[in-house]
């Protein structure tokens, strides 16, 4: 039988806009990911609502480990066997 760990986690971060970073999703560079730019929360910030939505978080780990503030409600692990039911489960509070 094979396993699955999950992991689900509820909380916030006030990320430091100069160190987290951004990555394009949009289609105006096509299918060339390597033209696809990661760019600062600074820039990022001085985008429009419309340019905002072309980019995606880069790496949540990242801006979690660089937060200027932050507080972890809960964090699950979970496994669950591979049709997704739960076999066993813990939770964690901060």
């Amino acid at each position: 039988m094979s396993k699955k760990i999950i992991v689900e986690f509820g909380g916030w971060v006030e990320c430091d806009s100069s160190r987290v970073l951004f990555q394009y999703i949009g289609d105006k560079h096509g299918d060339d990911v390597r033209r696809w730019p990661v760019i600062t929360g600074n820039e990022w910030l001085k985008l429009s609502q419309d340019e905002q939505d072309d980019y995606t978080l880069e790496n949540f780990v990242h801006a979690q480990e660089t937060a200027l503030d932050g507080s972890l409600e809960y964090l699950d692990v979970i496994v669950a066997d591979e049709n997704g039911n739960d076999v066993t489960a813990s939770r964690t509070y901060s």
